[in-house]
């Protein structure tokens, strides 16, 4: 009986911590790629880049655990350099040559994203701790598609796809107040989904990397 009654006043203290930050606001960018062609670029085709920014609203239950929700938006393209065959083939140091994007479009999305947090260390100081953490974000996104610059097509096109993201990273205290972010993360975005006939070339971006800032409105 006593050893049960320890077990569940050590769980309740657990639960009962202090929340590592409380409430706070979070601003991220992050940029999102492929290294498809790389080293392939002979071909002139570009790899695929997202770039995007998100406002979220981040309530920490307690000092290992939290989780935000928000908005998400930003943009991605893939750009081909063309050149005249008759100068030569040498794409990256023809002068004549020009890139073009052939796929470019914009994205939103909600999001919601559990996040485990470890603290390692302290800052007396600014009286608050460094953590690694791992983030799951889930977001239903909004791909719109500009059909453009596509063979025989114009306007654009959209599709809503589930897109999962999971980062690991390293948050430190810059004041009492504001805090920084860095991390490094793989994604499932992929905009050929919109319309596959119409993409020609392999577009999705798994790497991620990105920043973040967050500001503690309650504690």
């Amino acid at each position: 009986m006593r050893k049960s009654l320890t077990i569940l006043c050590f769980i309740f203290s657990c639960l009962s911590i202090t929340a590592q930050e409380g409430h706070k606001l979070d601003i991220n960018i992050d940029a999102s790629f492929n290294m498809n062609y790389m080293f392939k670029n002979e071909d002139g085709i570009k790899d695929p880049a997202a770039l995007g920014m998100s406002l979220g609203y981040e309530y920490d239950v307690n000092m290992f655990f939290g989780i935000e929700g928000g908005f998400r938006f930003g943009g991605f393209n893939q750009s081909v350099r063309y050149y005249d065959p008759n100068l030569g083939t040498d794409v990256m140091n023809n002068p004549n040559s020009y890139s073009k994007n052939v796929y470019k479009g914009m994205y939103w999305a909600p999001y919601i994203a559990p996040k485990i947090y470890l603290p390692i260390s302290y800052d007396d100081k600014k009286d608050r701790a460094r953590y690694i953490f791992v983030e799951n974000r889930f977001s239903y996104t909004q791909v719109n598609l500009d059909l453009d610059e596509v063979s025989n097509m114009k306007g654009s096109t959209h599709k809503f796809q589930f897109q999962y993201e999971i980062r690991a990273g390293y948050q430190f205290p810059i004041d009492t107040r504001w805090a920084m972010s860095c991390w490094l993360g793989y994604n499932t975005f992929d905009f050929s989904k919109v319309k596959p006939e119409a993409i020609e070339y392999r577009n999705s971006t798994p790497i991620q990397i990105g920043i973040g800032f967050n500001y503690i409105i309650k504690q």
